[in-house]
């Protein structure tokens, strides 16, 4: 299954099919050099299938976990682009999560002020959202994703095989966003989520989540307005994770979080079922007032203004302007 997503100076295509890393000279040119970037939990079968395809390779490693998108890790890993001599023709290969697609992406965008990066996402968070769109970020200490930009990938490459060494909390994370798409753009998707085994035909719903994305990504590209409906659940999701300093909750599941505490209460109760279904949080106790002193500091603030994104409907997200004070 192959998807083109379309830009304002470059279109890339998305690539879904099992075993592609198996296949990998179909789709990277063995005389280019390149850098494979991954954290340290990515088994080694992968990137050694990825080496056998990239006879001029260098491989940087980096510690697992949302922690690593930060600035002390960016400039390790560029420090180390320029002590191996790497120039500007070379192209970074994001192998890995979510966390790996938005630092690998971002040290491509701004080494050498940019250079080519492909996105090879193993987990399913980062096949269904995070590898596609061009959203390449790091965090501050307060914020996430404070320091970034949009920075498409030349391709994606997605194998479905590499999520049977996920482990179950993992792909329960991916399956947040995909309970996402369904909230906020399609209520048939969402019932189809909630009613069959995903796992069966992990394909298809890897495509169809990609279809919702893609609408949203070229309707939008800059995340300026129609876009931001992809953050559903994401202002309190943020406020969440950055609370528990990013220990505690992965990021969907503190997604789900954040979409309990927006969602019309009529609907309430399918969403819970769902999330039920996937073993993803429901219920924490932090203070609601500790949050929101949190979320005074997301990105995608204005100076007194916040976009919150709100569904009354399942299948139909809006965007609802609101002061900051209101919340």
């Amino acid at each position: 299954m192959n998807i083109n997503v379309k830009g304002s100076k470059d279109n890339y295509d998305i690539f879904i099919k099992n075993n592609l890393l198996d296949n990998l000279e179909d789709y990277l040119d063995a005389n280019k050099n390149y850098i494979i970037i991954a954290d340290d939990q990515i088994p080694n079968i992968y990137i050694e299938k990825v080496k056998k395809f990239c006879i001029n390779n260098f491989i940087i490693r980096f510690p697992a976990g949302e922690k690593s998108k930060s600035i002390k890790q960016y400039s390790i890993i560029i420090d180390k682009l320029i002590d191996n001599l790497v120039k500007r023709d070379s192209v970074i290969i994001a192998l890995g999560g979510g966390v790996t697609g938005d630092l690998a992406g971002f040290v491509a965008s701004t080494f050498y002020r940019g250079i080519e990066y492909i996105q090879i996402p193993t987990s399913l968070l980062a096949q269904i959202d995070s590898s596609v769109g061009g959203k390449v970020a790091i965090n501050s200490n307060s914020v996430k994703n404070a320091i970034g930009s949009f920075y498409p990938p030349k391709k994606v490459l997605i194998d479905p095989t590499t999520l049977t060494t996920l482990p179950k909390r993992h792909f329960n994370n991916g399956m947040a966003e995909m309970i996402k798409y369904g909230m906020i753009y399609s209520k048939d998707f969402f019932e189809e989520i909630k009613a069959n085994n995903v796992l069966e035909n992990i394909e298809y719903y890897i495509y169809k989540s990609l279809r919702i994305k893609k609408h949203f990504v070229e309707s939008d590209e800059f995340d300026r307005s129609i876009r931001q409906i992809l953050n559903f659940g994401h202002t309190f999701g943020h406020a969440y994770e950055a609370y528990y300093n990013y220990d505690k909750y992965l990021h969907g599941e503190a997604i789900s979080l954040g979409m309990l505490e927006i969602v019309n209460e009529e609907i309430k109760p399918s969403l819970l079922e769902i999330l039920i279904k996937y073993n993803l949080p429901t219920k924490d106790s932090t203070s609601k007032k500790v949050l929101i002193k949190l979320i005074k500091n997301d990105k995608k603030n204005t100076s007194n203004y916040l976009n919150l994104i709100c569904v009354d409907a399942i299948g139909k997200g809006y965007i609802k302007k609101i002061k900051i004070s209101e919340l």
